[in-house]
């Protein structure tokens, strides 16, 4: 066994505070045109899994708070095929496989952390639908083992030769990362990203869209996908080369406009995923991504250019500083809070720019569909942005799509589908003279909220984040409220290791981080004999309204029990 790997951690704590979630089920749909032989592909599939140890990878208990892993020498993988050639309502039953397949509870202990299926449209219109745990998974690695896969079926199918291009082990990774060279750099990494987010505004808000924010995140989330014209994207790329700048970078700083506008603040902080992997581990499957806060500043009044290369210039710095895990900078920045949600970013913005592999056959082509919807989010909204290459393989021009992911707590269709059809403006009136002052741009698709109106909006007392008040709920939690002599109460100054914590102490404005949950419970569990659910914690942060909440806890399993 081996431990998880830092972000994997992240991934394993959210699925046990809300393990009906899906929000961590990935899901491609490959489209493929052409004869297709199952039988093959299948094998093909099979063989693959065997060749990637992160495709054989179980969860276990171990000795330590948080669970570790290993790998099964063997495992069966089982791909079901399903003809729907005469089938009465083709779409709707393709969509029924799907969201069954998507919707389904993986069980942690047992490999592989994936699935797929095989679906029949027409004589000549497969779809292989492919569901992956994150914990197992990102984007590239999902591009690298589809590779592999349809490298030994164009090799199988034609008769010729296939050999897999070695690569280093999700094992080896893993132990990579915790070497002391490397830890040594995630140490360096972590310093840079707290002097470089002191004093950020770690929230975005769109207080005259969607819903007030609740106290938990619940994962509830929906999707709108919105098609850039190819024309539209070239007007980008040549703006975007003319100013020195990446489609990407261009993209982001209209983004970046766009929630400036409707959040009425200059200083942002988004989410934007990072490949995060060593020179030696290109190749490798599993889970490395990391998340990075980017910290972006936006003056209305700056050429639009001009806030591209300062996108530019802090992807870059974040890229030279990815090492560092989010639990670790959230740690050092004593940014912890209390809800399931995140607290360095809750608005992320993202390119999936891995190319949709070929099958290498003349009568065969490849497309991809990506993320697709399982009906949960990680944010309060997410952009992931689909190049044609990604998407398709055939080489065409085919415009880019954008994923637009979004919390349903927050907001409604009409919501996104708005921000959507602004992002578009904008993109456009960029793309036409990207020297404009990005706050002028399309004056009438967004109408720019100010600090003033926010704050009118909110109407809301303000709070020194610097000193942030405990909180303490209703002791209608249930059960008694404890005294100072409190297991809870030890429980938190032994792990805090601090002396001066009372009943009344949130456990995460002490310094408590939501990784640090499950050392305290097993340490209470050792104190008391009981271990409490995870999201206890989070729901009551207090000794003394943890007291109370675990009290009715007991007496109601008690009750069953009898």
């Amino acid at each position: 066994m081996f431990p998880l790997s830092a972000q994997q951690q992240i991934i394993w704590l959210q699925q046990q505070l809300n393990p009906d979630n899906r929000a961590y089920h990935a899901t491609a749909v490959i489209d493929l045109h052409g004869k297709v032989n199952s039988a093959v592909l299948r094998q093909c599939v099979t063989d693959a899994v065997g060749r990637h140890d992160a495709m054989r990878l179980r969860i276990c208990d171990g000795d330590s708070a948080i669970a570790c892993q290993e790998v099964a020498e063997h495992v069966d993988v089982d791909i079901p095929e399903h003809d729907l050639r005469s089938a009465e309502d083709l779409e709707e039953r393709r969509l029924d496989l799907l969201h069954r397949t998507v919707h389904s509870e993986f069980d942690l202990s047992t490999p592989p952390l994936v699935r797929w299926m095989l679906v029949r449209l027409t004589d000549s219109h497969w779809q292989l639908f492919m569901i992956e745990h994150h914990l197992v998974h990102d984007g590239r690695s999902t591009v690298e083992f589809l590779t592999d896969v349809f490298e030994q079926y164009a090799a199988d199918v034609t008769g010729g030769h296939f050999v897999a291009d070695p690569a280093p082990t999700y094992q080896d990774y893993v132990a990579y990362t915790g070497s002391v060279e490397y830890r040594a750099r995630v140490a360096a990494d972590v310093e840079w990203w707290r002097d470089r987010l002191a004093g950020a505004e770690f929230c975005i808000d769109f207080p005259e869209l969607g819903s007030p924010r609740a106290d938990l995140f619940d994962y509830r989330g929906a999707q709108h996908r919105q098609i850039l014209a190819a024309d539209l994207v070239d007007m980008v790329r040549t703006a975007s080369q003319t100013s020195g700048n990446t489609v990407f970078t261009s993209l982001l700083a209209v983004y970046a406009e766009l929630c400036r506008r409707h959040s009425g603040q200059n200083d942002l902080v988004f989410g934007v995923p990072l490949a995060n992997r060593p020179a030696a581990f290109e190749r490798t499957v599993g889970m490395m991504v990391n998340v990075v806060p980017l910290r972006l500043s936006v003056d209305a009044g700056s050429p639009g250019s001009e806030v591209a290369l300062d996108a530019m210039a802090a992807i870059v710095d974040a890229i030279d500083h990815e090492s560092a895990p989010v639990q670790d900078i959230v740690k050092a920045l004593k940014r912890s809070g209390k809800g399931l949600d995140n607290p360095l970013y809750n608005v992320m913005f993202g390119m999936h720019d891995g190319p949709c592999p070929t099958s290498g056959i003349p009568d065969l082509s490849i497309d991809m569909q990506l993320a697709l919807s399982a009906e949960s989010t990680k944010f309060d909204l997410s952009v992931v942005v689909m190049p044609e290459e990604a998407r398709h393989g055939d080489g065409g021009e085919h415009g880019y799509e954008l994923v637009w992911e979004y919390s349903t707590q927050l907001f409604g269709p009409q919501d996104v589908e708005r921000l959507a059809s602004e992002f578009e403006l904008l993109l456009r009136a960029y793309a036409v003279d990207p020297f404009e002052p990005i706050g002028t741009l399309a004056p009438a698709a967004v109408t720019p909220l100010t600090g003033a109106d926010r704050a009118e909006r909110e109407d809301l007392p303000a709070v020194d984040e610097a000193e942030p008040a405990d909180v303490t709920r209703s002791a209608s939690a249930g059960g008694p409220v404890g005294s100072s002599d409190s297991l809870w109460l030890q429980a938190f100054r032994d792990i805090l290791e601090r002396d001066d914590i009372d009943d009344n102490t949130d456990f995460f404005n002490a310094g408590g981080y939501s990784l640090l949950v499950p050392t305290l419970l097993s340490h209470y569990e050792s104190l008391s004999g009981w271990r409490p659910p995870t999201s206890l914690v989070f729901e009551f942060p207090s000794p003394l309204e943890l007291e109370g909440a675990s009290a009715a806890r007991r007496e109601s399993a008690s009750g069953i029990q009898g």
